[in-house]
């Protein structure tokens, strides 16, 4: 099968910005498409790029048609809007669609505690299962892991560096490695996925830019801003009350528990369905990502 013509869902998000512009720079010449909700402005959009509007809830009577003609559809919709991915995977099967690529993009592991405590990596890990589901159906899927976003961990405080009091929370002494991916790695594999569609078909993969630490990323924060403030936690103890807080309520400790899974998930070049090479993956160095991840300060 040819995957040629493209649906992108979520085209104007910090990854979905990203997807699209590799879409259009592909040499495979996809013809590409962007849902849209009615109430988004679109004129941004390059003039190459057909908009395919469809009303705020994304009703399932008009994700079919809006999915017609369509042999790839790709999920970068936002977390907010994860919830939206069953209607769109059973829009793919009316519609005939080739591929679908759901809002993964993260953790690959999801151990139970963490589906507990985090509504939205149930709804992911429902998500893959509902795709193995539909492969009789003639749906197949691929799944693309990069652990984390560098640049939007370093910027965001997941990664436990707070920028406003120039303090870092370093868990046991920060210097377990953990895989690490920037956002243009990543839109890059996606379109890699469609190009080598035969090698990635029903799979989950996994990619990265480098390993890192949170004790290296900090070594080059004070480099350009000066000394910080580190706190050294225990990481049971700082989990288990992560952990607590959640349960109470506290919403602003969940990027907790993602990061406490994110740094214990290993090197992923030694993993079974590592995918660097099968996608012929460029791939940035440390020092140049951190050097981008630190341009504003």
């Amino acid at each position: 099968m040819t995957l040629n013509r493209i649906l992108l869902i979520g085209g104007t998000g910090n990854l979905g910005t990203l997807i699209l512009k590799h879409l259009l720079a592909s040499p495979s010449n996809f013809t590409v498409s962007v849902l849209s909700r009615r109430s988004a402005n679109t004129s941004h959009y390059p003039a190459a790029v057909k908009i395919v509007q469809v009303d705020d809830d994304y009703p399932p009577d008009q994700l079919t048609p809006a999915f017609s003609d369509t042999d790839v559809v790709i999920s970068a919709i936002s977390m907010m809007g994860m919830h939206h991915q069953p209607k769109f995977i059973d829009a793919c099967v009316a519609a005939k669609v080739k591929r679908y690529i759901p809002t993964e993009f993260g953790l690959e592991d999801l151990p139970q505690w963490l589906l507990d405590l985090r509504p939205m990596f149930k709804t992911k890990h429902d998500v893959r299962d509902y795709l193995v589901s539909k492969e009789s159906a003639g749906l197949s899927w691929t799944c693309v892991c990069c652990n984390v976003f560098f640049e939007m961990g370093i910027e965001s405080g997941f990664f436990q560096f707070y920028w406003a009091q120039k303090r870092a929370v370093l868990l046991n002494d920060g210097e377990l490695q953990w895989p690490a991916t920037t956002l243009d790695t990543v839109a890059i594999a996606v379109v890699r996925v469609i190009e080598k569609e035969e090698l990635t078909a029903n799979k989950i993969l996994l990619i990265q830019d480098f390993m890192t630490s949170q004790k290296e990323v900090l070594n080059e924060i004070e480099q350009r801003t000066g000394k910080w403030e580190v706190q050294k936690r225990e990481l049971g103890p700082w989990l288990d009350e992560a952990k607590e807080k959640t349960r109470n309520g506290q919403n602003e400790e969940l990027s907790k528990l993602t990061f406490a899974v994110a740094r214990e998930a290993g090197d992923w070049a030694k993993r079974e369905e590592y995918a660097n090479a099968l996608l012929d993956l460029p791939t940035k160095p440390f020092k140049k990502a951190i050097e981008q991840a630190l341009e504003a300060h």
